[in-house]
């Protein structure tokens, strides 16, 4: 969408996502499919229009390990899983909040 720069799905396209899953250290960390859109009711804010769906997942645009970064966990991951960034020890750890399977956003 040249209005917002995000990714627009349909109602189908979004009924049908699945979960989108990370493993870190061996644990899964899901995305449920309402936790990869942007909040319908703030639409308006983006400039976006009321009843369209924008993805807040999209393609960084380098190959798999081509680029500094192969993907970024921002806003919407950190709505879902309560995230503490051991600075000194360059760790990152995660854990699974009460919004963690909310279907609302």
């Amino acid at each position: 969408d040249p209005a917002t720069n995000l990714l627009v799905i349909t109602g189908d396209q979004y009924d049908a996502l699945e979960d989108l899953n990370f493993n870190f250290g061996g644990e899964i960390f899901s995305l449920t499919r309402n936790a990869q859109i942007w909040p319908r009711a703030l639409n308006a804010r983006l400039g976006g229009e009321q009843d369209i769906i924008y993805l807040m997942v999209r393609d960084l645009g380098t190959q798999i390990g081509q680029g500094d970064y192969d993907f970024v966990n921002g806003y919407v991951f950190m709505q879902r899983f309560y995230t503490v960034f051991y600075i000194t020890n360059h760790r990152v750890g995660f854990s699974a909040t009460e919004f963690t399977e909310a279907t609302t956003n």
